[in-house]
C-alpha cells in the first residue's frame, strides 16, 4: 500500500516525465556498465546463426521422419501379416470342422442302411451331393502349402472309396438289399482313415499358423533395429546441433536472459552489449531500446491503472488496496483506530446526460470531482468507483469523522453547478459504515457502505444514511428466504392447515380454508405473511398456488368419501393477483381444476378485495375463466378495499367473506355494527353468500345469527388444524355448535 502522502494522495497531479527515468532511449546503444558484455568478442557473420540452425533441424527432421514412417510401416507390416495368418487358419479350421461334421452324419446314415434300418435313400443321396460340394469348397479355401489340398484329395478318395465298396456310392444305394450290418466294421475303418487325414490337414494349418506368427515376429525385429538406428541418428545430430549452438547461442543468450530478469526486477537502467553483428547484436540493440521505453510507460501505466482517467481520482484498486491495508493494521494491533467508508451517488445524474449530454455530464463529475476534494482531510482518501459513484476513505475516526465529511459535502453542494452557462441544483445519496471489531473483511465494509447508500436513495434522496446492521439482517434475511423458497415446493417443504367454515344456522361444517405453511429446515414453520409476498415478488407464487389447489382439492374429495362426511363438503383456496394476471398461471390452474379429482364444484377460490381493486381489469376476465369450470368464488377481507358497489356488482362474486376488523368491536360497539348489518343487506340483495371472519367470542356469534349471516369462522369454532386432525374432526361428526336458538347447556345435557 502506497503512503497516503505520495502521489496517490493527490490524484490530481498529472504523470511525472519519464524523459529523465530512461537514459539512452534516444539510440539504445550506449556502452553498458563493466560486467555487462555478454557473448563471444569475435564479431561473427550475419546469418550464421540461422545456417546453423537449419542444418542441424533438417538433419534431425529427417531422420525422425523416416524413424516414423518405418515404425507406422513395419507396425502396419506385421500386424497384416499376423492378421492374415489368423484368418487364413480360421477359415481352414471351420472348413475342415464342417467336412468332419456332415462326414460323421452321412456316415451314421450308411451304417443304418447296411442294418436294413428304414433311411430316406434321397436324403442319403442329398449328403453325398453336399459333402462332395463341401469337399470342393474346401480345396478352394486350402493352399497347396504344407500338402494341405493334397491330404484333402487323398481323404476324399478315401471317403468315396469306403462308400462304392460296401455299395452305398451314388446308384449303387438303389441296388442295396439284405442285412449287410457285418460289413460296418469295415465301413466305419474307410470312415476313420479319412477323419485321420482330415486331423492331419488341421495339424498342418496350425503349422502354418505358427510360421506366419514366426515371420511377424522376425519383420518386428527388422523394423525394431531400423528404427533404432535412424534414431540414433537423430540423437546424434541433436548432441551436434548442441554442441555447435552452446558456442554462437546460448552463452549469448544467458547474457541476454541475466539483463531480462534485471528488467523484470525493475531494473529498468540495466543495458546489455553485446559485440557481435548478428542476430544476437539486433536483439540486444532491440533489449536496450526496449528497457527505456519501458521505463517510460512503467510510469504512464502506473498512474493510469491507479486513477480513473476522467476526475483524476484515485479508482477502485487504490481505494481496495487502502481498504486492505487498514484491516491489515487492526488484524496486526499495531493500531487502535476506527476508519470510515462513504459511499455517494448522484441523484438523477442520468436527467444530467439526457439534458446536457454525456460531455455535459463529464464536465460535472469533474467540477464534483474537485468539490469532494475539498472536504476530506489530507490522509482522507477520496475515488470514484465508476459511473456517478464516488467513495471516501476516513481514516482515524474517533467517532464524528465520517459524519463532518458528509455534513462538509452537503454544505458543498448547496452552491449550484454551472455546465455550460447552465446551473444545475444537484444533490447526492450518501451511505457510511464505520470499520468495527466485528468487521470482517473490506468486502463488508463495502457492503454495509453501498446498503446504508441504497437506503439513504430510497428514502428520498439527497440524504445521508449511516449503516444499520438490524436493517442489513432484515434485507440479508429477505435475501437467503428468496433464495430457498424457489426449491421449497419441489423440496416438499409445503404443509397445509384447514380451518372450518361453519353454518351458523344449523351448526355443521359447510367447508374448509385451507392455509399453507412452510416448513423451512432451519428456521421452522413459516406463515403464509412471511413468505407469500416474497412468492409475488419473485414469480413463485405460481407453483406454490397450484400446489395448494391441487393438494387440497384433492385432500377434500378424500375426505367427502368417507362416511359420515357430507357429500357437499367444499374447499376455499386464496389465489393471488399475480396469479390471475398471469396467462401462464391461469393456464396451470385450469389444468388442475380440468381433472375430475379436482372436483371443481365443490371448490372456492378466494381473491382479496383490494388485490382486485389494483388489478387493470379487476381481474374480472380472469375469474370468469376460472368460474366457467364450476368453481365458486369468494371476495375475502370484504370492506377493507375501496371497491365501490357498482364495482362490487359487476364482479363474478358468489361469496362475500367479511374483514375480522368489523367483530372485533361489535357487539358492544354499534357503528361496528351497523356497518355489519348493512354488509349483510347488500349481499342479501345481490344474492351473495356470507361468510363472517373472526368469531372469537359467543357475542359476536349471537350478533351474527340475529343479523342472519349465513356462515362463519374463527378461533370460537374452531382454529385451523394440520390434515389428520381435521379428518378425525370430521369423522366425529358434522356439528361444531348447537343450532340456532337451542341452549348449549341444554343441548348438551
Amino acid at each position: 500500500m502506497r503512503n497516503p502522502n505520495n502521489r496517490l494522495a493527490d490524484p490530481a497531479a498529472a504523470p511525472p516525465s519519464t524523459a529523465a527515468h530512461a537514459p539512452g532511449r534516444s539510440t539504445g546503444q550506449e556502452a553498458a556498465p563493466a560486467g555487462d558484455v555478454t557473448g563471444p568478442q569475435t564479431p561473427v557473420p550475419t546469418g550464421s546463426l540461422q545456417r546453423e540452425w537449419s542444418r542441424a533441424f533438417a538433419l534431425v527432421f529427417v531422420a525422425l521422419v523416416l524413424g516414423v514412417v518405418a515404425t507406422v510401416v513395419g507396425v502396419r507390416v506385421v500386424t497384416d501379416q499376423i492378421q492374415h495368418a489368423a484368418a487364413q487358419h480360421r477359415l481352414e479350421s471351420e472348413a475342415v470342422a464342417e467336412i468332419r461334421a456332415r462326414l460323421d452324419d452321412h456316415e451314421q446314415a450308411g451304417l443304418q442302411l447296411l442294418a436294413e434300418v428304414p433311411v430316406d435313400t434321397s436324403a442319403f443321396l442329398q449328403q453325398q451331393k453336399d459333402l462332395s460340394a463341401q469337399f470342393d469348397a474346401a480345396a478352394g479355401i486350402l493352399p497347396d502349402a504344407y500338402g494341405m489340398r493334397a491330404t484333402l484329395r487323398e481323404a476324399r478318395t478315401a471317403w468315396q472309396d469306403g462308400l462304392s465298396a460296401h455299395g452305398l456310392w451314388d446308384s449303387q444305394v438303389a441296388g442295396l438289399h439284405g442285412n449287410r450290418v457285418a460289413e460296418a466294421p469295415s465301413f466305419a475303418a474307410s470312415g476313420a482313415r479319412s477323419r485321420t487325414l482330415l486331423a492331419n490337414i488341421r495339424r498342418a494349418s496350425l503349422d502354418a499358423l505358427d510360421d506366419g506368427v514366426a515371420y511377424g515376429a522376425e519383420l518386428q525385429q527388422m523394423v525394431s533395429t531400423g528404427r533404432t538406428v535412424l534414431f540414433a541418428v537423430a540423437v546424434g545430430g541433436v548432441f551436434f546441433f548442441r554442441r555447435r549452438m552452446t558456442k554462437y547461442l546460448m552463452r549469448p543468450v544467458e547474457g541476454l536472459y541475466r539483463g531480462v530478469l534485471k528488467l523484470q526486477a525493475g531494473d529498468y537502467s540495466h543495458r546489455i552489449n553485446v559485440v557481435r553483428n548478428d542476430e544476437l547484436g539486433q536483439l540486444a540493440e532491440a533489449f536496450n531500446s526496449m528497457a527505456a521505453t519501458v521505463h517510460d510507460n512503467h510510469l504512464e501505466l502506473t498512474f493510469r491503472a491507479t486513477h480513473d482517467p476522467l476526475t483524476g481520482l484515485a479508482n477502485r484498486v487504490v481505494l481496495t488496496e487502502r481498504l486492505a491495508s487498514v484491516f491489515l493494521a487492526a488484524d496486526a494491533g499495531s493500531v487502535d483506530r476506527r476508519e470510515g467508508l462513504v459511499i455517494i451517488d448522484v441523484d438523477d445524474f442520468k436527467d444530467v446526460n439526457d439534458s446536457l449530454g454525456h460531455n455535459g455530464g463529464d464536465a460535472l463529475l469533474m467540477q464534483l470531482a474537485q468539490r469532494l476534494r475539498g472536504c476530506v482531510r489530507v490522509h482522507d482518501l477520496v475515488a470514484r468507483l465508476g459511473g456517478d459513484e464516488f467513495a471516501i476513505v476516513v481514516m482515524n475516526d474517533g467517532g464524528t469523522a465520517t459524519d463532518d465529511v458528509a455534513g462538509r459535502i452537503q454544505d458543498a453542494l448547496r452552491e449550484p453547478f454551472c455546465i455550460d452557462d447552465v446551473r444545475l441544483k444537484v444533490t447526492v445519496s450518501m451511505g457510511a459504515a464505520q470499520r468495527s471489531a466485528g468487521t470482517a473483511d473490506p468486502a463488508e465494509l463495502m457492503r454495509q457502505a453501498d446498503f446504508a447508500m441504497y437506503m439513504a436513495k430510497h428514502s428520498g434522496k439527497g440524504r445521508y444514511q449511516l449503516f444499520d446492521a438490524r436493517g442489513y439482517d432484515k434485507m440479508t434475511y429477505r435475501a437467503a428466504l428468496r433464495a430457498d423458497l424457489a426449491t421449497a415446493v419441489q423440496a416438499g417443504q409445503l404443509r397445509l392447515d384447514y380451518q372450518p367454515v361453519v353454518e351458523l344456522g344449523t351448526g355443521e361444517i359447510a367447508g374448509v380454508e385451507a392455509l399453507v405453511r412452510w416448513e423451512h429446515p432451519t428456521l421452522g414453520r413459516l406463515g403464509p405473511a412471511e413468505f407469500i409476498p416474497l412468492a409475488e415478488e419473485t414469480g413463485d407464487i405460481g407453483p406454490i398456488g397450484c400446489w395448494v389447489l391441487d393438494t387440497a382439492s384433492r385432500h377434500v374429495a378424500g375426505w367427502r368419501r368417507s362416511p359420515g362426511t357430507a357429500d357437499d363438503l367444499w374447499v376455499s383456496v386464496n389465489l393471488s393477483t399475480v396469479q390471475l394476471s398471469s396467462d401462464r398461471n391461469l393456464a396451470a390452474l385450469e389444468r388442475i381444476l380440468a381433472h375430475p379429482a379436482s372436483q371443481a364444484d365443490k371448490v372456492i377460490l378466494e381473491v382479496t378485495e383490494s388485490a382486485l381493486a389494483t388489478s387493470s381489469d379487476g381481474g374480472v376476465g380472469a375469474l370468469n375463466r376460472l368460474k366457467s369450470f364450476g368453481v365458486r368464488i369468494a371476495i375475502d377481507d370484504f370492506g377493507t378495499g375501496f371497491s365501490s358497489l357498482s364495482t362490487l356488482a359487476a364482479l363474478p362474486a358468489d361469496i362475500l367473506k367479511i374483514d375480522r376488523s368489523f367483530l372485533s368491536g361489535v357487539p358492544g360497539d354499534a357503528p361496528a355494527a351497523a356497518m355489519l348489518e348493512g354488509i349483510l343487506e347488500v349481499a342479501r340483495k345481490l344474492n351473495l353468500g356470507v361468510i363472517a371472519e373472526g368469531i372469537e367470542d359467543t357475542g359476536q356469534l349471537d350478533l351474527l345469527r340475529s343479523l342472519g349471516c349465513d356462515m362463519g369462522q374463527g378461533f370460537l369454532l374452531a382454529g385451523p388444524s394440520p390434515s389428520p386432525v381435521l379428518e378425525a374432526l370430521l369423522a366425529s361428526g358434522p356439528h361444531l355448535l348447537p343450532p340456532a336458538g337451542v341452549d348449549a347447556a341444554a343441548d348438551g345435557a
